[in-house]
């Protein structure tokens, strides 16, 4: 006589049971990865003063200039404005670039346009505003500093994680370029 094995069945209530069990765990589990979880490995707050730099056409008319600034002001996302002369653009090139005396003496004032320096109420919103304003009279070009910081600081991170860093005395490769890049956003490569 033969005989088939037959599998014992489990009882319905037992199998909620465990079944029970296990979502009760995964939700602990959950929520103490919530409770307990590094906030600095959140998205790293943008360190520059400003958002936006905008700027300004050479031959701009002063009333033109005035019109700008006012609707600047006058924007809901502007938390700050700041104007940039030739002058002070100056100043801040020969401060950047300070480790660099030829540079600095190929370049004059004449050559750097005067801009407005913005602070947004909400830079994850630079986009909207630059939209609004690349087109308006006396607007040379506006730099999104946000855009930049969102495309740059993954990588920095990684590269700072990692270790990653160019030679000492290359001063010349990808690797440098990305390490001042990342430098300028406060991480030390």
């Amino acid at each position: 006589m033969s005989t088939i094995p037959v599998k014992a069945k489990r009882p319905l209530g037992r199998t909620l049971a465990i079944a029970l069990v296990c979502v009760a765990v995964a939700a602990a589990g959950t929520i103490a990865y919530l409770l307990l979880r590094d906030d600095s490995a959140a998205t790293p707050v943008f360190p520059g003063d400003h958002h936006l730099i905008i700027y300004l056409q050479r031959d701009i008319e002063a009333d033109t200039m005035e019109q700008l600034e006012s609707a600047l002001q006058e924007h809901p996302l502007t938390e700050e404005i700041l104007f940039e002369s030739q002058a002070d653009a100056m100043e801040r090139f020969q401060d950047t670039f300070a480790d660099r005396p030829d540079l600095v003496d190929s370049v004059e004032a004449d050559d750097l346009p005067s801009a407005f320096r913005v602070r947004l109420t909400d830079g994850d919103r630079a986009e909207e505003f630059v939209q609004e304003f690349e087109n308006a009279e006396g607007v040379y070009q506006i730099s999104d500093l946000m855009e930049l910081y969102r495309y740059w600081v993954p990588a920095c991170i990684e590269f700072e994680d990692e270790g990653i860093k160019p030679a000492e005395d290359d001063t010349e490769s990808v690797l440098y370029e990305i390490q001042q890049a990342c430098s300028s956003f406060g991480y030390d490569l």
